[in-house]
């Protein structure tokens, strides 16, 4: 596990998951224009927390919660963020 990730499993505990998983998805994306280092990486998440918000509020909490990560250590973020039912009912 790289570094990042156990450092943005940390930064998202905060959020209480029931679930998380995180891929590093760097190698994919190797010699991207625009990227200044940092890697790429998927997020899923499942927690309490996102009951009753709209996906970009779900977002927002997650960007919130690993911005000083995505100042240098994180180029991308694609965020999957659910509440236990929704999780649940798409596996």
């Amino acid at each position: 596990m790289t570094d990042t990730i156990t450092k943005l499993k940390q930064a998202l505990a905060g959020l209480e998951p029931s679930y998380l998983d995180i891929k590093d998805d760097s190698a994919l994306h190797a010699g991207h224009a625009g990227n200044t280092g940092g890697g790429h990486y998927t997020v899923t998440i499942v927690s309490d927390a996102f009951d009753g918000l709209a996906i970009i509020n779900r977002h927002r909490l997650v960007y919130d919660a690993a911005s000083t990560l995505l100042e240098k250590e994180i180029h991308a973020l694609s965020i999957n963020a659910k509440v236990p039912s929704e999780f649940k009912n798409n596996k």
